[in-house]
C-alpha cells in the first residue's frame, strides 16, 4: 500500500492541534537549541526541571554517578489509548506521559527526575540507539526518542551530552529525524564517525563496533521497535544492536542464534546499556521486519526494562498473542521461533530472565 502524505514521517503533524506530531521544522529547532527548546515545552509533555531538584543548595553536588541499577525480570508495559492514530501520527504529549509513568514504576521512585538520575550520572555521554532500518515506513517513532532526550535534559544533563544514532544518517533522515552534528542534541549515523578498526569478539561473534558505542558514549538507552522478523522471529531490544556493528548480514543464520545473544555480551553494550524503552505504539506481528499494513496493530504501548532478555521475552509473547488473534500460526510452527532470546538468558550468557514464570509484568494504563 502506497504511503500518502499523512503517513510520511516528514509530514506528520501538519495541521496543528495540541496532540499533533512534531513537524520537521520543530524537530530541527529542538535539536539545534537543545535544552532551551525542550525546556520551553517543544514536546508538549516536556517539563522544566523542578526548581528544587537540580539547582537547590547541595542538589547538584548530591547527584553522583549511579551504581549499576538492574531490575532483572521486571518489565513495565505502559498503554495509552490514542498514543498513535489511524494516520500513524504519535501524540507527543501522551508519549511523554507514558515514558515518565513507566520509568518511575520501573525504577521505583516518585518522579521522573529521580528515576533518570538513578540510571545516569550528570557527566554521562548518552547514546540513544533507535531503529530506522525500515524507514520511512517503519522506525522508532521520533516522539519516543525525543521524549527520552527531553527527560534526560529535564534531569539536568546537557543537550550536548546526548546523541540519537543508528547505522546510517540517510535512514535517520528518511525516518524524519533531523540530522544535527552541531550544538544541542546530536543526531547522525555511524557512517559519519566509522567503526572500530579491530573487531571485538564474544562467543561466535566478531564485529567492529560503532565508535559511537565504543568510544563516544559512556551509557546507552536502547530504543527498539517491537516487530516480527522473517529470519529472527522477532526483532526487539537484543537484536537492535545489530545496528551497532559493521557486519549484521553475517549473523542471521539459525534464526540469529546464538549470534544476537553473543553480541550482547560485548562489554561496551552489556555494561553501557542502562535502559530500554521499546516502541510498541505499532506492532507488526507478521511480514516483518518491513511495514505490513494488514498485519500491523495499533498497540499504543511502550515496554520498559533494564533487563533486555525479559523485555524481549514479553515482546515475543505479545507478538504471539497478536498472531493468534489474527488466526496465524505460532512462530514455532513457522520454524522461526526466536530461540536466541532463551539463549541470552541461559547459564552461559546470563543477560537477563527468559523464563516467563519468573518475569514480573507491571501494567500501567493512561487515559
Amino acid at each position: 500500500m502506497a504511503r500518502g502524505q499523512a503517513s510520511d514521517p516528514r509530514h506528520r503533524g501538519e495541521g496543528g492541534g495540541p496532540g499533533r506530531a512534531l513537524t520537521r521544522r520543530e524537530l530541527l529547532k529542538t535539536l539545534a537549541l537543545g535544552g532551551m527548546a525542550v525546556g520551553c515545552g517543544m514536546l508538549g509533555a516536556c517539563r522544566r526541571p523542578h526548581s528544587g531538584a537540580a539547582h537547590s543548595a547541595g542538589g547538584s553536588q548530591a547527584w553522583r554517578p549511579p551504581s549499576p541499577f538492574r531490575r532483572d525480570g521486571v518489565v513495565v508495559i505502559v498503554r495509552g489509548k490514542g498514543a498513535v492514530n489511524s494516520a500513524r501520527k504519535a501524540d507527543r504529549a501522551l508519549v511523554g506521559r507514558m515514558l515518565e509513568a513507566g520509568l518511575t514504576r520501573l525504577v521505583g521512585v516518585g518522579d521522573a527526575v529521580q528515576a533518570w538520575r538513578r540510571l545516569f550520572g550528570r557527566d554521562d555521554i548518552i547514546g540513544l540507539k533507535v531503529n530506522c532500518l525500515g524507514a520511512p515506513t517503519t522506525h522508532t517513532h521520533v516522539e519516543v526518542a525525543l521524549a527520552a532526550a527531553e527527560g534526560l535534559q529535564g534531569a539536568g544533563l546537557p543537550a550536548s551530552n546526548l546523541v540519537i544514532f543508528d547505522r546510517l544518517t540517510d535512514e535517520l533522515d528518511r525516518a524524519g529525524y533531523p540530522v544535527n552534528e552541531g550544538t544541542g542534541v546530536r543526531c547522525y549515523g555511524t557512517d559519519r564517525v566509522g567503526y572500530d578498526a579491530e573487531p571485538t569478539n564474544a562467543g561466535e561473534v566478531g564485529s567492529c563496533l560503532s565508535r559511537i558505542v565504543s568510544e563516544h558514549c559512556t551509557a546507552l538507552v536502547n530504543l527498539p521497535l517491537l516487530k516480527d522478523h522473517d529470519l529472527a522471529g522477532v526483532s526487539i531490544s537484543l537484536k537492535n544492536h545489530f545496528g551497532s556493528i559493521n557486519n549484521p548480514n553475517k549473523l542471521h543464520l539459525n534464526q540469529c542464534s546464538p549470534y544476537v545473544a553473543d553480541l550482547n555480551l560485548v562489554p561496551a553494550i552489556r555494561e553501557k546499556q542502562r535502559l530500554i524503552v521499546c516502541d510498541a505504539l505499532e506492532v507488526t506481528y507478521d511480514g516483518g521486519p518491513t511495514y505490513c499494513p494488514a498485519t500491523t496493530e495499533r498497540y499504543d504501548g511502550l515496554l520498559m526494562a533494564t533487563d533486555p532478555v525479559a523485555l524481549d521475552r514479553v515482546g515475543w509473547q505479545i507478538v504471539e498473542g497478536l498472531r493468534a488473534k489474527a488466526g496465524l500460526a505460532s512462530l514455532h510452527a513457522e520454524g522461526r521461533e526466536p530461540g536466541y532470546i532463551m539463549v541470552a538468558g541461559d547459564a552461559q550468557h546470563r543477560l537477563g530472565v527468559a523464563d516467563l514464570a519468573r518475569i514480573e509484568k507491571i501494567e500501567v494504563t493512561l487515559t
